[in-house]
């Protein structure tokens, strides 16, 4: 607050003279201004009077003119006649005197008095020019007495008109002076309320008011607080001092009281908290950190002496705790503080861990947690707990090194099932291979029955070596499913097609039903499907003894459009299995009886896998059976629409004639330490009418490809491990040599994990095909990589796949699947929904091509792609497909004639849909 300058009695003083200057100035004003009327008011009378006596006079000399006048006329020989003109002259000279006079007194009316100083003038001037001459006097009395007698009249008129001047005058005089007596009344008022209101705000802001901040502070106690008016110098700065001082004795009396008793109290509460925190596992702590200062240690319960191994009798207050520490493990203490100062900056809690070298020499490992809490005067208090992990880290580095372990076994085991597989397929892919071929030479009846025997052991054997193998890339996260275009029908009646001569021994039947409403042609792993619903058969026929084995397909009712839920049951007519036994069926190694084993073989790991496979296509299996009624062994998948129509397969065993007389002569090099191996892969090759040269390991292989050229051999089957050079360096080196870059190298191994085919395709290999060999594998991966040529042509080396037939614009098979699945109503929904997509994204992709946008066209033909077949568009589905391909690899020349080709399909598969659609409706 600004002070007062003076003291309250000086500037009470101040304030009474300033009232009495402002008085005597405004009686001063009315004296001066009644004066000043007084003196205006007689200077006016004057004039008045002058004035009259003036016109009084003038009056008179033309009185005194027309007497003259009037003697002339009537005596002639009289002695005043005879001095008439004198006189007259002097009487006017008078006359024009009195009216220069009247100029100054009437400035208002100087055109009244020149019109009477020229009357004046012309009545003057005929009586001089007349009155001399007695013949004249005619003339005197006609025209000089009239003229008299006018200016008479305007001598009178000038006098009223003087009075009323005087009056306007006198009365303008007297409203002067009441306007002046006015003012004077609301000057004095308006200094006397001017003041007044002064003196109010005065008394009001410098007493008044300090006044009241001083009661008040006294009456709501506010000591902390400094009073407001202790920089004046008057009577109230005096009494704020006073009571300034009595505030601060009084402050200080109660803050020593304050702190006494917070001192009673914290340390009661320190004892009480010491009580409660002597229970707990770890250390209990509060630290502060203010703003600008160090760490400061407030609280440390006593389990710290146990923690830091103390013996218990030491003090443990927060003063020594904390010199103790700092002393001890400087280290320890800098850790401690920075990840404080980092929690203090961004409020996030403390939790870390920390290795201490402890006061009994022991190495113990601490966890450290807690909470920061900013506090009004920006020091943030940090409430934590300390604990000994030792056990525990101790605990988790065990359990490390027990996982590192565990993974080392798993992964030992892995390998060791590989080595173990492929120590098995060695021998197998001999006797499998070597019994195909013994098999198609002329034999007598009992030896080919032996060889079939013998063959069936050995695919037996197969199987169980591939479930074992696919138990281990199951186990180890490595199956990957297939995502192909399939005939459903095809999958379940080629399962039942390999199992009904099973069956027919048994007199067993096999009968399947498909429910109407599921779509023939779906995308996903037939294979894998096949694989579990032939295990399932196989089950079925190897427990059922009489009756009926029936297999059949519904659609879940979750099934959607693009999402497609199968569940595939297998119903047996067998002994059925115990309630207690079901839970283990699908376990590993697990069987409902024992004796299982021993009666028919088998690993135990079927329904495992098939369980394993069936969760892989996002379902699940399970089993259902009533002991002595038989069982129902069921599996779920989901399956997308398929994107093209899939034909059954109808291609036989073994290539046909044709096709081996277009590969006769050409040479293939077949690589392999295993001379059974080499025998096996030779002879079925000549069987196919290729010619064959042998390789031990890969440098050999390497030395006869680069002694020959590139030319000489069409294709190389390569074993993968070998002696002194492997089949993937070897592959390495020759894809690093120019010549060698397109030979067709295919990868012959019992390794076939996952990542054995991905090393092989890293390593430039084109094919992958597994041990055991089989005929009809390696007739298909020849028939992809081998062009056709006759003995001596010059091979091509690059891979040639059959020239894909593109399929018809629009198959209505697909729309009538549909019919099936949804009411009309809803169908009619999505038709129309599919084709306003579809013709948007095709209007989409001729805008992004000419942008070269790829990202969004990417984005555009997937979308196409993947309703495409289920609405039955199957050549929009073949070139949006085929757009993707060229997309993914970056074609821009291609791209632009894809797009065209999409755009087209889309238009023409749209057309003939309506067009469908609508003879639908009409019949």
């Amino acid at each position: 607050m600004r002070r007062a300058p003076f003291s309250l009695t000086t500037n009470i003083v101040l304030l009474v003279a300033v009232m009495g200057m402002a008085s005597g100035l405004v009686t001063s004003y009315v004296a001066w201004h009644m004066q000043r009327m007084e003196s205006q008011y007689l200077t006016l009378l004057h004039q008045q009077t002058e004035v009259s006596s003036t016109i009084s006079l003038m009056r008179h000399q033309l009185t005194s003119a027309a007497t003259m006048a009037h003697t002339t006329l009537h005596d002639r020989t009289s002695d005043p006649t005879l001095h008439a003109p004198t006189e007259l002259a002097q009487l006017q000279r008078n006359f024009n005197a009195n009216l220069t006079a009247l100029a100054p007194l009437l400035p208002d009316e100087k055109f009244m008095l020149a019109g009477v100083a020229a009357q004046g003038q012309r009545v003057f001037s005929s009586a001089q020019d007349n009155l001399p001459d007695g013949a004249a006097l005619d003339t005197l009395s006609r025209d000089f007495l009239p003229g008299l007698t006018l200016l008479q009249e305007a001598i009178n008129t000038l006098q009223a008109n003087a009075q009323r001047h005087f009056a306007a005058s006198a009365q303008a005089l007297q409203v002067r002076t009441q306007r002046a007596l006015h003012i004077a009344l609301f000057a004095g008022w308006g200094s006397v309320l001017l003041l007044s209101a002064l003196a109010a705000w005065f008394a009001r802001r410098f007493i008044s008011r300090p006044l009241a901040r001083l009661a008040r502070n006294i009456r709501l106690r506010h000591y902390g607080t400094p009073l407001a008016d202790l920089a004046r110098r008057d009577e109230i700065g005096s009494l704020a001092h006073a009571l300034q001082q009595f505030v601060d004795e009084l402050q200080a009396a109660q803050a020593v009281e304050h702190k006494r008793a917070l001192q009673q109290e914290n340390k009661f509460m320190e004892e009480q908290l010491r009580q409660l925190t002597s229970a707990l596992p770890g250390a209990v702590f509060q630290l502060q950190l203010p703003r600008g200062a160090p760490l400061q240690l407030r609280f440390l319960s006593p389990q710290w002496v146990e923690i830091f191994g103390l013996p218990k009798d030491t003090a443990s207050d927060t003063a020594t705790a904390a010199l103790m520490l700092r002393q001890q493990n400087p280290q320890f203490i800098s850790v401690t503080e920075q990840r404080f100062a980092q929690s203090a900056q961004t409020l996030e809690s403390v939790d870390f861990e920390v290795a201490v070298h402890m006061f009994d020499d022991v190495t113990r490992w601490l966890k450290i947690r807690a909470n920061p809490v900013m506090q009004d005067n920006d020091c943030v208090i940090f409430n934590g707990v300390l604990l000994d992990i030792t056990k525990e880290y101790q605990q988790a580095q065990a359990l490390k090194k027990a996982k590192a372990q565990a993974e080392n076994n798993a992964q030992a085991r892995t390998t060791l099932q590989a080595s173990i597989s492929h120590e098995i397929r060695t021998p197998l892919n001999a006797i499998l291979g070597l019994t195909q071929l013994v098999l198609k030479t002329d034999l007598p009846e009992t030896q080919r029955e032996q060889l079939h025997n013998v063959l069936r052991a050995a695919q037996h054997l197969r199987g169980i070596v591939n479930e074992v193998l696919d138990f281990s890339k199951i186990d180890a996260g490595q199956l990957k499913l297939e995502s192909t275009d399939f005939s459903l029908e095809n999958v379940v009646l080629d399962a039942i097609r390999m199992c009904r001569e099973e069956a027919n021994k048994k007199n067993l039947e096999i009968h399947h039903t498909i429910a109407s409403n599921i779509p023939d042609h779906l995308r996903g792993d037939p294979h894998r499907i096949a694989q579990i619903l032939l295990n399932y058969l196989n089950n079925a026929i190897k427990f059922t003894e009489t009756g009926h084995i029936h297999v059949n397909v519904q659609l879940d009712p979750d099934s959607t459009l693009h999402r497609i839920v199968l569940r595939l049951n297998v119903t047996d007519t067998g002994p059925g299995i115990p309630a207690d036994r079901l839970p283990l069926l699908f376990e590993a190694f697990q069987q409902a009886d024992n004796s299982i084993t021993r009666r028919f073989g088998g690993t135990g790991l079927g329904l495992t896998i098939s369980r394993a496979l069936a969760q892989l296509m996002g379902g699940t299996a399970g089993v259902e059976s009533v002991f002595g009624k038989g069982s129902t062994f069921w599996f779920t998948a989901v399956l997308e629409p398929a994107r093209t129509l899939t034909a059954a397969p109808s291609a036989p065993p073994l290539p046909p004639t044709s096709q081996v007389g277009s590969w006769r002569g050409q040479r293939v090099l077949v690589v392999d330490d295993n001379p059974l191996n080499r025998a096996v892969a030779e002879g079925m090759l000549h069987a196919l009418g290729l010619r064959t040269e042998v390789a031990e390991d890969g440098a050999q292989a390497l030395f006869k490809l680069q002694a020959v050229g590139p030319k000489y051999y069409s294709c190389v089957l390569m074993d993968i491990q070998m002696p002194h050079m492997d089949g993937l360096s070897a592959t390495k080196m020759l894809r690093e040599m120019a010549d060698f870059a397109d030979l067709p190298i295919i990868a012959m191994t019992a390794h076939t994990g996952i990542q054995d085919v991905q090393n092989t395709q890293e390593a430039g290999m084109n094919a992958h095909l597994s041990k055991p060999l089989l005929e009809s594998a390696l007739h298909d991966t020849l028939q992809q990589w081998l062009s056709p040529a006759n003995p001596g042509t010059e091979n091509s080396t690059a891979p040639k796949q059959a020239p894909e037939e593109v399929p018809i614009l629009f198959d209505a098979s697909a729309i009538d699947a549909l019919v099936k699945l949804f009411d009309p109503g809803k169908l009619q929904q999505l038709i129309e929904q599919f084709v306003h997509d579809s013709l948007q994204r095709a209007h989409a992709l001729s805008t992004l091509v000419q942008k070269e946008d790829w990202q969004a066209m990417r984005a555009e033909t997937h979308k196409l792609t993947g309703t495409a077949a289920t609405f039955g568009l199957l050549q929009l589905g073949y070139w949006s497909a085929a757009l993707s391909a060229a997309l993914k690899a970056g074609d821009a020349v291609r791209i632009q004639e894809l797009v065209q080709c999409t755009i087209k399909a889309t238009n023409g598969g749209v057309d003939q849909l309506q067009e469908y659609l609508s003879t639908s409706r009409a019949h």
